[in-house]
């Protein structure tokens, strides 16, 4: 079975020779692989003996050093013997090509794991299975595990991200003082934060009835209807018609309540029929399973996110309504606390490994509701379970309503219709708040016009 495993036992007799002739080379080695990369058995005791005396010793790790270390604990055979050891050194053409051939171990490494890990499977998709759903979610984390590994790149010298910084730069430039990230169409909120950017885990709270999925909604509509970007839509509470009947009532700006009961006037037949056109020609995805473990999100979303890139697609948002509403079956026995804070953890390293934005919604302590006045006002420590989500989040939005005891008082008419989004934390930018127009009866919200409060 070993014959046929992909390998490249040259490729690994570079990298050990050129280390016992250049041991700077020993730490953005280590970065790449580890001694389980290594195809041979003494390859990797090699290696990982070079790598301890590099920790241990200040002299050079030279082939004479290494034979009498092997030697005095009767392990020279082990390691190849004392022929096969110097000869490495005398193999070594061209050390500085060393990072390069550790990639390609690294990478053989994957795949022998994927086939050895395929066969397994296998061997267990013969064997009867109380429960499918349950085997097939193992088959897919199994090989989730496995393929993680190909995006872990370790410590690098800043000279390694010289060129992605340098595009990086060319596209701030280019945005002259604008947008450098997808902009969401509302307009102080792109003001304030130049866009959605990829990589970054956004955290959308609100009191219950404060229009948390509207706005979310909203922002994703148009992402997908008006930018033609890919939004995945991960609806934990909300079945993916209702879904799509609301995104419709805001497209079309038609009240939600005559759409359900079918009262469509003749006027808004056809704003309606364009609406529908153009929604469902949208990159929207969606997914109503109703019950989410985070495994499953990780890889459904990166699936899909290849998928789209190989069409050509710009990156665009992923959307959790809502975050306590996902599960983590590991962590889940340390408690509610820990559970939350590994899904928590979990959507920000997946939003960095996508170069995706991700918008996750949250629930709120029940403790904002009995506030009044300025108190009431949402802050950081009103997220559920918030240190975790806190701390992972690189923005924090709440919507804020104000509530008042009369309802039909200047101060509350004014107000009517209006939302406050309260950027709380910003890890990349300034924080700040602004007004946006907000219609509940069409699930809409828009931005002021200028002079009326805007």
């Amino acid at each position: 079975m070993n014959a046929q495993l992909p390998a490249d036992v040259d490729a690994e007799q570079q990298i050990l020779g050129s280390l016992m002739v250049r041991p700077d080379l020993i730490v953005p080695i280590s970065n790449i692989i580890h001694k389980e990369d290594f195809f041979l058995q003494h390859h990797r005791i090699l290696f990982e003996t070079i790598e301890m005396l590099s920790r241990t010793e200040s002299t050079e790790i030279e082939p004479l050093r290494l034979v009498q270390y092997f030697s005095d604990r009767k392990q020279l055979e082990s390691a190849g013997g004392a022929a096969y050891i110097m000869r490495l050194v005398d193999q070594a053409i061209a050390p500085s090509n060393a990072t390069y051939h550790a990639q390609r171990v690294h990478n053989l490494a994957i795949r022998r794991s994927l086939i050895e890990k395929l066969n397994e499977l296998g061997k267990e998709a013969q064997e009867p299975q109380e429960n499918e759903g349950t085997f097939l979610k193992h088959v897919e984390e199994e090989l989730l595990r496995i393929t993680n590994r190909a995006s872990t790149h370790g410590i690098q010298s800043i000279d390694h991200y010289k060129q992605d910084f340098v595009d990086y730069i060319a596209k701030l430039v280019d945005a002259k003082g604008g947008m450098t990230g997808t902009p969401t169409r509302f307009e102080q909120f792109d003001t304030l934060t130049s866009g959605l950017r990829g990589g970054e885990l956004l955290i959308l709270a609100a009191r219950p009835g404060m229009g948390k999925s509207t706005f979310a909604m909203n922002m994703a509509t148009n992402i997908a209807v008006h930018q033609n970007r890919p939004v995945m839509i991960y609806s934990l509470e909300m079945s993916k018609l209702e879904l799509i009947l609301r995104i419709l009532s805001a497209e079309a700006q038609i009240n939600h309540s005559d759409l359900k009961r079918g009262h469509i006037p003749a006027n808004k037949q056809g704003p309606i029929k364009e609406a529908i056109a153009r929604i469902f020609a949208a990159p929207i995805y969606i997914d109503d399973s109703g019950t989410l473990d985070i495994w499953d999100c990780i890889s459904r979303t990166r699936k899909l996110d290849i998928e789209l890139k190989k069409k050509g697609y710009p990156p665009g948002l992923v959307v959790i309504d809502y975050l306590q509403l996902m599960s983590d079956t590991e962590s889940r026995k340390f408690g509610r606390q820990n559970e939350v804070a590994a899904v928590s953890r979990s959507l920000k390293q997946l939003a960095m490994k996508t170069e995706l934005p991700i918008l996750a919604l949250s629930q709120m302590n029940r403790s904002v509701e009995q506030r009044r006045g300025d108190s009431a006002r949402p802050q950081l420590s009103d997220l559920r379970e918030s240190g975790a989500i806190e701390q992972d989040a690189d923005m924090v939005l709440f919507i804020h309503r104000e509530q008042f005891a009369d309802p039909d008082s200047p101060e509350a008419l004014e107000n009517r219709g209006r939302a406050e989004i309260i950027v709380a934390k910003h890890r990349n930018g300034p924080q700040g708040s602004f007004k946006v127009a907000y219609r509940p009866e069409i699930f809409r919200f828009d931005n002021l016009e200028v002079g009326d409060g805007y």
